[in-house]
């Protein structure tokens, strides 16, 4: 079987190991960037450099992503001088993949030119079909006439969220989005909520979460492209809360393959 777009690949690979050959080592992601253009227009590729594009959901622009290069309308490169790094971290396959979605396409390539050899690396991505896993065990006998009102609504509009978008996006997307879905909805939401840490009862600084405060009841962290959310972020909702004097929070991961929902319990 062939691979995805493997002509176009190929001759993108050659491009790629020129610039590096005739560069070599010690120049910025920029100057990287610039003799990459000259080589595809030297050799009459089709492209597209850093398109910057804004993503609006009801008038309200909610991200702008803006990509190294597009090339036949078919290939994402992210470029990267990353000399240290025996590999991508997972922050660089997101970031692509997020590309990917909101381009509409299926096939990105991660450029490291920092080794004595650039790393080229492919990522496709197929969009799965939306699935909800729901989890609110932790909370189920604490909830109560308008704190289950609000969770009803919330997880109503989360999942919205999931069908309208699907998977895929960054979680700053999906934030936005549901801050103003929360808005159309006449609920209050506080994004980026604040919490003071403390010691022995004195508040030592304020410190900014991604939190958002709904309704002044739920606190909820909203995450993506993660398989699961990591141990930690169930640990620090448990802190804000305790600290918030708040005793509801939930999770949602628009994860890689479905949208998970978890139910937090501060007390």
């Amino acid at each position: 079987m062939s691979l995805l777009h493997e002509k176009e690949s190929y001759q993108l690979r050659g491009c790629v190991y020129e610039v590096r050959k005739k560069l070599k080592t010690g120049w910025s992601e920029e100057a990287y960037h610039q003799a990459l253009v000259k080589s595809l227009e030297e050799k009459g590729v089709p492209f597209v450099s850093k398109p910057r594009c804004p993503m609006f959901h009801r008038g309200v622009e909610v991200h702008i992503f803006e990509p190294d290069l597009i090339i036949w309308d078919q290939i994402i490169l992210e470029l990267k001088v990353l000399p240290y790094a025996r590999k991508f971290a997972p922050g660089h396959y997101t970031q692509l993949i997020n590309y990917l979605k909101f381009f509409g396409k299926n096939l990105g390539f991660l450029v490291n030119f920092g080794p004595t050899k650039a790393k080229i690396e492919r990522v496709i991505w197929y969009e799965s079909e939306l699935e909800v896993k729901e989890d609110y065990e932790a909370i189920q006998n604490v909830v109560t006439g308008f704190d289950r009102d609000v969770l009803n609504q919330v997880r109503k509009i989360t999942i919205g969220v999931g069908n309208q978008l699907g998977l895929g996006y960054p979680a700053t997307v999906y934030r936005e989005v549901f801050n103003v879905e929360l808005k159309k909805q006449k609920i209050d939401c506080t994004p980026n909520f604040q919490v003071y840490s403390e010691w022995n009862g004195q508040a030592l600084a304020k410190y900014t979460t991604d939190h958002l405060l709904v309704a002044e009841k739920f606190l909820i962290n909203i995450q993506s492209l993660l398989t699961y959310p990591p141990l930690y972020d169930f640990a620090r909702m448990k802190t804000y809360l305790t600290r918030s004097g708040l005793q509801l929070g939930l999770i949602a991961n628009f994860g890689k393959k479905d949208l998970q929902i978890y139910g937090i319990n501060g007390k």
